[in-house]
């Protein structure tokens, strides 16, 4: 019996059920918005909000612009002060100790990090004092401009306090010149 039917005929049938299928969908859950739809109501307006008992005790309350929770508390410690009254610590040193405090303090914590490596490679391949003054020979060449800065004594105690063996005043007095 289905030889009679034709594809084009089949194809026919399956549109029309298919759109009377939607179609009773659409009527049956979307009921009330084709009312109102068709009615020409305004898609804008909303319902009325139902009211609780408990809303209407805080109807003009001045509480009710604040938070729940609070205003937010400044950390101890901190204050707060407007842009006149802030101020800054008077320059102590001319333009070329700036320039060249400016240097060191940045190249200090290069040197840290070389030393760091420097100590992690003689912990691991159980280096000495002979080899980690031919490492450093390295570092001494690529930051020069620490030798004779106050950051130099600072430097040598860091080397005293984490070198993986004895160093000796002497070794550390002559390691950048």
């Amino acid at each position: 019996m289905l030889h009679f039917f034709t594809w084009q005929q089949f194809l026919v049938a399956a549109v029309i059920f298919t759109a009377v299928w939607y179609l009773v969908l659409a009527l049956l859950f979307f009921r009330d918005k084709l009312a109102a739809l068709l009615s020409g109501k305004s898609k804008n307006e909303q319902p009325e909000k139902l009211k609780r008992e408990w809303e209407e005790e805080l109807e003009g309350d001045p509480e009710e612009e604040n938070d729940l929770i609070g205003e937010q508390a400044v950390p101890e410690g901190i204050s707060e002060v407007e842009a006149h009254m802030l101020g800054f610590a008077p320059k102590v040193w001319d333009e070329d100790e700036a320039d060249s405090r400016e240097v060191q303090l940045g190249l200090v914590p290069d040197v840290l990090e070389e030393l760091k490596t420097i100590f992690h490679i003689l912990e691991n391949e159980g280096g000495n004092a002979e080899d980690f003054v031919s490492l450093f020979g390295m570092v001494k060449t690529k930051y020069a401009g620490i030798a004779g800065s106050p950051n130099e004594a600072a430097i040598n105690e860091y080397i005293r306090e984490n070198a993986p063996f004895p160093i000796s005043d002497e070794v550390l007095a002559n390691l950048w010149n």
